[in-house]
């Protein structure tokens, strides 16, 4: 190891590095370096010596504890608007009790349970949309996710509080995106300041919560238990919330590539279409017919793998490890390019072309590699896998049906349909303009 050197790459300006690069579109960044030195690079980020490691064997490095830990890894900033130390920065023991509790809120039995709201959310806002004239696609996903989240996770429901709420993630979202200049007026004072108004939000459903349980996902985590017959606090419980929007939100994300690709590809649309009216034309969809729903599984997949989400994951070098024959020092950020990684070419062909068939039988490019395809993050369910590993996707699958079996979206031309990379996740520069027609008349068991 000794012998190994250092990651090539370039350390930028002093003191700020490659921050401003970062900031501006970490994706490109990303993506430029993988491109340019191999599946490892050096860089200089928000102030630290920083290895930025792609594809699937990185993957399976980041989830690797004797080599790269969570505690400590995240800039401080970011750290802060995560509301402190939740589980994405937790390692071992600490991180194996807060992962029980919050995986009570994700058992199939919960999962099932949250279906049927679901369900009727999505088909009551999509309904909605329809009746009225051109709707802005991206404001609307953005509250379609908190309020599904906030229902069958916080047992909140539409109204004043969470109106609020989704106006506060909206600058929580933008201070991720920002430099962290603490004074009055910067997008980095009104996103702790959003966090704030948030966490006392949580706190109060976490109160009430235990003092009338429901059937939701806090409920469910306040009721688990370790091993030694500790539940987790009333502190830990809002960091795992805010945790859970924050992960849960970007979901929107996946509606908007949705949109775009399937409005592309009027194929794959008719494919999708065609398998919702063999497999549930109007009723109760079931866990088990979204399973038998191949053409619906494998568009999933291919959103899932291609839509920009985040560009990095953060971790720490706990060791000096060397990794694809170069260095890596103890104490150096280690970051895991997420997107980047889906879009090797040494696994998928033709990387950034939209093709759902990669994941049928015949093909199984996302098998190639243990690693290839983890969109929600490598590993077990119990290591630092996103708790809502199964939630997100069952989400985006019942969109996906509740809107295809009965409606068509037409895009508003002419419209940039670009995305401004300066976000996360990235946001549609003309908010996807569209309308939501209703194609036939037969509705929804619920419109």
């Amino acid at each position: 190891m000794a012998d190994a050197p250092l990651p090539p790459g370039e350390t930028g300006l002093p003191v700020l590095g490659e921050t401003l690069s970062l900031l501006k579109n970490g994706f490109a960044f990303v993506e430029a370096g993988a491109r340019k030195y191999g599946p490892i690079f050096k860089t200089n980020v928000f102030g630290r010596t920083t290895a930025v490691i792609t594809g699937p064997n990185a993957s399976a490095l980041f989830i690797d504890s004797s080599r790269v830990q969570r505690s400590g890894s995240m800039p401080s900033h970011i750290q802060t608007l995560f509301a402190g130390r939740s589980l994405p920065l937790l390692d071992g023991q600490e991180h194996g009790d807060r992962k029980h509790f919050v995986m009570a809120a994700f058992t199939r039995e919960a999962l099932t349970s949250y279906l049927p709201t679901m369900q009727r959310i999505v088909s009551e806002s999509i309904g909605q949309w329809s009746a009225g004239g051109e709707v802005r696609l991206f404001d609307e996903f953005k509250r379609l996710a908190i309020e599904t989240i906030a229902v069958t996770m916080l047992g909140l429901s539409r109204g004043p509080t969470l109106e609020k709420v989704l106006a506060d993630y909206g600058l929580v979202g933008g201070g991720f995106a920002s430099l962290p200049i603490p004074l009055p007026g910067t997008a980095y004072t009104r996103a702790k300041q959003a966090l704030a108004r948030i966490l006392a939000v949580l706190e109060t459903c976490v109160r009430e919560h235990q003092a009338s349980p429901k059937d939701d996902g806090l409920s469910r985590i306040l009721a688990a238990r370790t091993e030694d017959g500790r539940g987790i606090s009333i502190e830990d419980a809002k960091r795992e919330l805010h945790h859970i929007v924050v992960a849960g939100l970007i979901v929107w994300a996946w509606f908007v590539g949705a949109i775009l690709e399937l409005s592309r590809r009027p194929d794959l649309r008719e494919k999708l279409m065609d398998e919702i009216r063999r497999s549930n034309p109007e009723g109760p969809l079931t866990l088990e017919t979204l399973g038998t729903m191949h053409e619906l599984q494998r568009i999933s997949m291919e959103i899932r793998r291609l839509s920009p989400v985040v560009y990095v994951f953060f971790g720490k070098a706990r060791e000096t490890f060397e990794f694809e024959g170069f260095t890596v020092s103890k104490g150096w950020a280690v970051l895991w390019g997420h997107r980047s990684s889906h879009i090797r070419p040494e696994i998928y062909s033709e990387p950034e072309e939209f093709d759902p068939s990669r994941f049928s039988p015949s093909r199984a490019e996302h098998l190639r590699h243990e690693h290839a395809f983890v969109p929600n993050g490598a590993g077990p369910f119990m290591g630092h896998k996103c708790a809502g590993y199964e939630f997100a996707p069952l989400f985006l699958q019942v969109f996906l049906v509740e809107l295809y079996r009965a409606f068509d979206v037409v895009i508003a031309q002419p419209q940039d349909l670009g995305l401004d990379w300066s976000r996360v996740p990235p946001e549609p520069k003309e908010g996807l303009r569209a309308r939501v027609k209703r194609r036939q008349q037969k509705k929804s068991c619920f419109t």
